[in-house]
């Protein structure tokens, strides 16, 4: 009898485990696909001259790192341009996100209806944020035409002639194309505060600033450091709006390192014959410099955390 029940008890975990296996199946592959083989292959690559002719591979042990750092200004330029985007658009589309959250996440009526207006920009195509953002900053564009009417200035502004100016357009667009996601991240966050907290402090005498700093900030502070993670991991990877805006210009002076990526090593894009054993290492340089940025944001977020 015991004999038949654990059979029975056996063949029940094994069908069990065939049904979760097959489940996990379909992402395990793709992750050992798309992600561990093409990071194992650009380590490879990175110590070798290759530039998709495998005839013409060559070993050149640590060369690729030693130009890296020594004559390659072009991707430290790229490096610094991409924590200047970084700096410059978070301290605006974080609190941007999180007060438009807060609004509407007021249960008044047609708040429902505008959650999905402010998540469109996101769904829109990069090329179509980027021509539309293009056209309005132009010389002729409509914002110049605003501002001569507002008598703010006689004659229109270049926007994208100076690295000042051509990266501030790139901070409004990016920030209108992504903000909308983080706010749907803090309305979930929001989502978890419980009233009757909001009910006691309004009971209290507490006003909207003190119920804000007091209550809804540090009971959001964990997701909150985890929104801005993902932001600044965002932000430094970015590439297409930079792409579809300036493409670096003026001068390459708004290059930032997914475009120099691109246009310097991928086949195809690259201006000149790409070296992609070179791109390979500067990929891995990148990686391992992000990577420290995580690891120094999450240390100081914790402390940040603890302190709410």
């Amino acid at each position: 009898m015991n004999g038949i029940l654990s059979r029975k008890k056996r063949s029940f975990f094994t069908k069990h485990d065939i049904e979760c296996t097959a489940l996990l199946l379909p992402e395990i592959i793709g992750f050992f696909v798309f992600t561990i083989y093409p990071i194992i292959w650009a380590v490879q690559k990175a110590f070798y001259y290759y530039n998709g002719i495998q005839s013409r591979t060559t070993f050149v042990g640590l060369d690729n790192f030693k130009a890296l750092f020594t004559t390659n200004g072009a991707y430290w330029s790229a490096l610094g341009n991409s924590f200047l985007f970084t700096i410059g658009k978070l301290p605006f589309e974080i609190p941007i996100a999180l007060i438009l959250a807060i609004i509407v996440s007021k249960n008044y009526k047609g708040f429902k209806a505008s959650r999905v207006i402010l998540y469109l920009p996101t769904i829109i195509s990069v090329a179509v944020v980027g021509l539309v953002f293009t056209n309005m900053f132009s010389y002729f564009g409509y914002i110049n035409a605003v501002l001569m009417k507002l008598g703010i200035i006689k004659s229109g502004i270049d926007f994208f002639a100076s690295k000042g100016s051509a990266m501030m357009v790139i901070i409004i667009a990016s920030i209108w194309q992504t903000f909308g996601i983080n706010t749907i991240y803090f309305l979930v966050a929001l989502s978890n505060i419980p009233t009757e907290v909001y009910e006691s402090a309004k009971l209290d005498g507490a006003g909207t600033l003190v119920t804000f700093f007091k209550i809804t900030l540090p009971l959001i502070s964990p997701v909150f450091a985890t929104i801005l993670l993902l932001a600044i991991n965002g932000s430094l990877q970015t590439g297409d709006i930079i792409l579809t805006l300036t493409n670096g210009a003026p001068g390459g002076q708004t290059e930032v390192v997914m475009t120099y990526l691109l246009k310097s090593m991928v086949p195809g894009f690259a201006q000149t014959n790409a070296d992609i054993g070179f791109g390979c290492a500067v990929a891995m340089v990148n990686a391992v410099i992000f990577s420290l940025v995580a690891l120094i944001y999450i240390r100081l977020s914790k402390k940040v955390v603890s302190y709410f």
